[in-house]
């Protein structure tokens, strides 16, 4: 066999050739980043309502699982949007006494055990009794309470909520311990507090002797510029001597007091005959403390049974904020969900839409997705719909005459002389179904590319 040594037989790359590859491959490369960065500049308006939906999806999630009503804030002011919710971090129900004798006080210290493994201890005279569904425990004396061990989770700074089943006895009283030396006259009992749920510092929520409900943020034996509020309802709004179920809450901007699934109102302790304009105003802030929690208390102990306690914290707030080329178009709105997740029927008589819109220049949009707006827009199809009625209206005119339309067009004339003179703008409204729309123009001083609608209808779904 014979080798060929012929030079010509060796493969290589030629100077020439290198650089023709390297002008391919920068070429590519600088394509390459070129299209993936158009392509995420493309999909800020998908991700921007995908985080949207997600945080009205959070508020709807706060709603069914803790049967609290939740609240999202669009603002496009700030180009936000923000939802508002509670979560459970305490709760007893009291079935592990099931086993326990009646009419016998439980020993001293016994560890009742809550949902999420915490242990209230016994402190005075409670029983284990029947409760509103199962078992229950039953206050009977001074000093009658539950002591919980501070826990971090028990931090309400935000906000707080407490619900409970109540059966409480009413002391009696003589008409005669009422009347005032002014003549007036007033319930005592109404100075008799019964503490359903206290952490001492921080929040109390309670009845009063004469049946209504109270409800303390802050600490009434605090420093005079401590921040301290007392609301209360009007008297016999709890029904002595049989199950009535309450909920207190305080979510950071308003105060909200049910007996039986009815909000009732209330008003701050000593303001009952004075406009709500002249209220004080509620607290900023609620104090963080490391006192231990409280079932009734043992200074202000209820006087009767106790069940299903519920103890729930405002959560962080999920926030959104829209890119720079993202807007939320309208007025801003309060989204108000009820405690099953539908919108509130009292805030709501149709479903709400939020809308976000990409805005910009049509030439930047070409850029952005490489395609053009094809087609018609919603606008100009709106404009050439009405354009076309009132040419078919003109050509009937022009054939047959008409006496009203004169009449109608003279009305008109008189009007437009007789007034200021302005022009009246042309009012445009958004399209309301969900999902993506084209070629929208200029809405609120904004020239909108793309608009992305989300749709939360009466029952809660959100759509879009």
């Amino acid at each position: 066999m014979v080798r060929s040594n012929d030079a010509s037989s060796e493969s290589g790359f030629t100077l020439i050739e290198l650089l023709v590859v390297l002008s391919i491959l920068t070429m590519v490369l600088g394509m390459s980043v070129s299209v993936f960065r158009s392509f995420g500049e493309g999909q800020s308006l998908e991700i921007a309502a995908s985080q949207v939906s997600t945080a009205v999806r959070a508020a709807r999630n706060w709603s069914v699982s803790t049967g609290m009503p939740s609240r999202v804030m669009v603002d496009p002011d700030n180009r936000t949007v923000t939802a508002y919710g509670f979560s459970t971090v305490a709760a007893w129900d009291f079935e592990s006494l099931s086993g326990e004798p009646a009419n016998t006080p439980l020993p001293q210290g016994l560890a009742v055990a809550g949902a999420f493994r915490q242990k209230a201890e016994v402190t005075g005279h409670v029983e284990a009794a029947s409760g509103s569904v199962g078992s229950g425990i039953l206050c009977v004396n001074d000093g009658a309470a539950l002591q919980a061990e501070w826990q971090p989770r028990y931090d309400v700074h935000r906000g707080f909520s407490v619900e409970a089943w109540v059966q409480f006895w009413q002391p009696p009283w003589n008409i005669e311990d009422g009347i005032e030396p002014s003549g007036g006259f007033s319930d005592p009992r109404r100075e008799m507090r019964m503490a359903i749920m206290s952490l001492p510092g921080s929040f109390e929520v309670g009845l009063l002797g004469d049946g209504s409900v109270y409800l303390e943020i802050g600490d009434p034996k605090g420093d005079i510029d401590a921040p301290f509020f007392r609301a209360q309802t009007e008297s016999r709004r709890i029904i002595a001597d049989r199950w009535s179920h309450v909920r207190a809450a305080f979510d950071g901007v308003d105060i909200t007091i049910e007996v039986d699934g009815v909000a009732v109102d209330w008003y701050p302790e000593g303001f009952e005959w004075i406009v709500p304009e002249d209220w004080p105003p509620l607290p900023d802030v609620i104090a963080r403390v490391d006192s231990d929690l409280y079932i009734s208390h043992p200074a202000r102990f209820f006087m009767g049974g106790l069940d299903q306690i519920v103890l729930r914290s405002a959560t962080d707030p999920e926030v959104v904020e829209l890119p720079d080329n993202v807007e939320l178009l309208g007025a801003p709105q309060m989204i108000y969900l009820s405690g099953n997740g539908s919108l509130d029927s009292l805030e709501h008589d149709l479903p709400v839409v939020i809308h976000i819109a990409e805005v910009g220049d049509l030439v930047q949009l070409e850029q952005v997705d490489g395609t053009s707006v094809a087609g018609e827009s919603f606008r100009d199809q709106m404009n050439r719909k009405k354009q076309e009625r009132q040419d078919q209206q003109d050509r009937v005119e022009d054939a047959f005459g008409s006496p009203i339309g004169d009449l109608m067009s003279h009305l008109e004339d008189w009007q437009a002389d007789s007034g200021n003179g302005d022009e009246v703008e042309d009012i445009y409204l958004l399209p309301l179904s969900p999902g993506i729309h084209f070629g929208i123009g200029d809405v609120d001083e904004h020239t909108v590319l793309r608009l992305h609608n989300i749709v939360v209808d009466l029952t809660g779904a959100i759509r879009g």
